[in-house]
């Protein structure tokens, strides 16, 4: 239930609340780039609970928006995990 929860949150964010999660979080992305992040996300039906998904979103970003971005996104996502008790599901 709890998966089904944030896969449907993940594929209802629009690109202005990713490049407000980033400015919270202190990771640079533009209005564009979220677009095609999220298109991306969607395109590929991306799992964040499967490790392969996360893999090649994250070598996504890495080409696509930065390697410092990429990092701090796969930092946040493991930060973020472990601070609700998830850091099992990743």
């Amino acid at each position: 239930m709890l998966k089904q929860l944030i896969r449907t949150r993940l594929y209802a964010s629009t690109p202005d609340e990713i490049v407000n999660y980033g400015k919270r979080y202190g990771i640079n992305i533009t209005r564009g780039q979220a677009t095609q992040l999220i298109s991306f996300i969607k395109k590929e039906t991306i799992d964040p609970f499967s490790a392969r998904d996360r893999s090649r979103t994250f070598r996504y970003v890495e080409t696509n928006i930065g390697k410092k971005e990429a990092q701090q996104a796969d930092q946040l996502l493991r930060q973020l995990a472990k601070q609700y008790n998830l850091d099992h599901l990743i």
